[in-house]
């Protein structure tokens, strides 16, 4: 497998592109989604009829101190699914089989046909199990959403206050983490360091420069100011006040003024559609989790920012990237349809046009 570069000038920051999509498209549908606490994904549960039969036979489907399969889980679910089938005008066919795993999948498969284009997982929630809803949003897959901010240094110190606040506040009501804070740059450094003497003489000295830039110098102090603090208490009135003195100011304006839509306590947090209906405990390799598909870097063309992306890269091409997907769990008191929103639309579309901006 090989990942191919593409012009990051269409993109939000370099991207990374699968060949070998076909093979994980059963698994992987439109997109993968970020795993919350406590989620379970049963294969069984896309598995043709047969498997499952014998799989069943024993009755038990132990996950931690739990057994999985019995009657009060059933009645929930058949409740569950009888009331979400009311809701959507609907009736429900349901007959229980021998044994009360084979009812469960069959239960699912015949709720799964009448919701339609809505996923359906059933996933562990303390000793029960539950039905869960969900969809994923129109998102580029395989796709680093690297916002840098090198570009706040080129401007003057007014302006420069403002976009370092508006950042602070995009982060922290997103769930975004600044390069400083990943478990990974460390990894990246050390291996950097050590592999400095393979360097051309003419590059090694610059290229220590900037480790210790990351480590403790510019680059880290300016990561580190942009996550500890804000210069505004009141960042939409220091905007709307700031007078830009050239094109490209205006822009930057403008384009800070549209993302306002993603800060403050009332807006949802991107990071809250993070989701895995794939998750599984004991699969070989992780999804790379959304919080390092989207972060705050410094610049995208530094030599350790490319060597964190092969890192990351490197993970894509044995696993899944996780994107967002709107979630709604089902009980039998269920009073209302699924619904989608389109934040992460717009989220993606702002930020889209924000990183192209600002990559300078």
């Amino acid at each position: 497998m090989q990942a191919i570069r593409l012009n990051a000038d269409t993109f939000p920051s370099p991207v990374y592109n699968r060949t070998d999509r076909k093979q994980h498209s059963k698994r992987c549908r439109q997109g993968k989604t970020d795993n919350g606490t406590e989620r379970y994904h049963y294969s069984f549960l896309k598995m043709p009829i047969s498997p499952i039969e014998s799989l069943y036979r024993t009755e038990t489907l132990d996950v931690g101190d739990y057994n999985y399969f019995t009657n009060e889980n059933y009645e929930y679910l058949l409740g569950t699914a009888r009331n979400y089938a009311s809701l959507m005008e609907k009736r429900l066919k349901h007959r229980p089989a021998k044994s009360i795993g084979v009812s469960i999948a069959n239960l699912y498969e015949e709720l799964d046909s009448i919701i339609g284009d809505v996923d359906l997982n059933i996933e562990p929630f303390g000793d029960q199990l539950r039905f869960v809803l969900w969809k994923n949003h129109q998102w580029e897959n395989y796709t680093f959403y690297w916002l840098p901010v090198k570009f706040t240094e080129s401007l003057n110190p007014k302006l420069r206050k403002v976009a370092l606040s508006f950042v602070h506040e995009f982060m922290h009501s997103n769930g975004i983490y600044p390069l400083h804070e990943s478990f990974e740059i460390d990894w990246v450094l050390e291996w950097a360091e050590e592999n400095l003497y393979e360097i051309d003489p003419l590059k090694r000295r610059k290229y220590r420069h900037t480790i210790n830039s990351y480590k403790e110098g510019r680059i880290f102090n300016l990561l580190k100011r942009i996550y500890t603090g804000t210069y505004y208490k009141n960042l939409p009135d220091a905007i709307n006040r700031y007078i830009p003195k050239n094109g490209f100011e205006k822009e930057l304006v403008n384009s800070l003024m549209k993302g306002l839509q993603f800060i403050g306590q009332d807006k949802p947090s991107i990071m809250s559609y993070a989701y895995d209906p794939y998750y599984d405990e004991e699969q070989d390799f992780q999804p790379v989790e959304m919080e390092r598909i989207i972060r705050v870097i410094y610049d995208q063309d530094d030599f350790v920012t490319k060597e964190l992306m092969e890192f990351v890269n490197a993970e894509l091409r044995e696993s899944y990237d996780i994107s967002p997907a709107t979630v709604f769990y089902l009980s039998p008191n269920t009073a209302e349809l699924f619904s989608m929103n389109d934040y992460p639309e717009r989220f993606y579309k702002w930020f889209n046009e924000f990183c192209n901006l600002t990559n300078i």
